[in-house]
């Protein structure tokens, strides 16, 4: 979800729903150098409260400076430790998914972090690095003991990436592992259906949402207290939901910014939609929002 879920985006889920949300994946290390790239994406709407400010690193004394450095200065809800991303240049300098193979450093990164920051911290786990070693049980009990206010667990191997099927099991045996704290369950929720399956199945207390989101906040659209709906927006609905996401961008970001990042999600939206190839292709030859925005209002005509 990388140049994905800017704060535009999620206000946006936050407007259908959405609980607690989470920045874009930020290095630690970055945020420790003080680098402007990274003390960015920390930033967030005071909408969009409860955050949590998410870090991905490998050196507990990274995420002690750094979680003290968020705190300071943006005063989040919470920090989350991102033990699960499967992204090769992610695990192979031994961040995200890579610390799967190593529960006791994940206990002792969560330590840092509570006592670098003084605030709670979540933590985001893999079903565990390898197929053959299932190390979730263990780095969450791990992590209760160390202090965590919240886990989260994907159903995934690392080494598997997204091309698995998700394991509801293996959410059972970590919300088995540990005692008090709250799991929340991850991996392949598209629907109400889904949603209230691994509930049901895995006793995880709540659930997380990631690419299912992407052109569809509304994925987080509920009926009272719980429920989930299972209504979809028409095209038309669709296309002004797009157009609020552009205008919230433009306000957000510099328009030599917003309109580049943008793109990625005007394919997302008209998914599926009649001609919808060929706006995609010219949207990517505009620089200049206001074409990129009547591009968009001449296409919904035609839908």
């Amino acid at each position: 979800m990388a140049g994905i879920t800017s704060s535009p985006f999620r206000r946006l889920c936050r407007s259908y729903g959405a609980g607690l949300l989470y920045t874009e994946c930020i290095s630690a290390e970055g945020v420790r150098r003080q680098g402007e790239r990274s003390l960015v994406l920390a930033d967030f709407h005071p909408d969009e409260r409860p955050i949590a400010v998410q870090l991905f690193g490998h050196d507990p004394q990274q995420f002690h400076n750094a979680s003290a450095i968020i705190a300071e200065r943006y005063k989040p809800d919470m920090i989350d430790i991102n033990c699960g991303c499967p992204v090769k240049r992610m695990t192979k300098r031994g961040n995200g998914g890579s610390l799967m193979k190593s529960p006791d450093l994940i206990g002792r990164i969560i330590e840092a972090a509570i006592k670098g920051s003084g605030l709670p911290v979540s933590v985001k786990l893999r079903s565990g690095y390898y197929p053959s070693e299932e190390t979730a049980p263990e780095a969450a009990s791990i992590a209760e003991d160390a202090g965590a206010s919240l886990i989260a667990i994907h159903g995934r191997y690392v080494k598997h990436g997204f091309k698995s099927a998700v394991d509801l099991d293996v959410i059972g045996r970590v919300k088995t592992a540990v005692k008090r704290t709250p799991i929340v369950g991850n991996g392949d929720i598209k629907s109400t259906h889904d949603a209230e399956m691994m509930m049901k199945q895995t006793g995880c207390d709540r659930v997380m949402i990631g690419r299912a989101a992407f052109g569809r906040p509304w994925i987080f659209k509920t009926s009272g207290d719980t429920e989930f709906t299972e209504s979809e927006p028409s095209d038309t609905e669709k296309i002004d939901i797009l157009l609020e996401h552009y205008r919230q961008m433009l306000d957000y970001f510099p328009e030599k910014s917003a309109v580049p990042k943008m793109r990625k999600h005007i394919g997302r939206y008209t998914r599926g939609m009649r001609e919808s190839s060929k706006l995609r292709v010219e949207a990517m030859k505009l620089s200049n929002a206001g074409d990129v925005i009547g591009l968009i209002k001449e296409f919904m005509k035609t839908i």
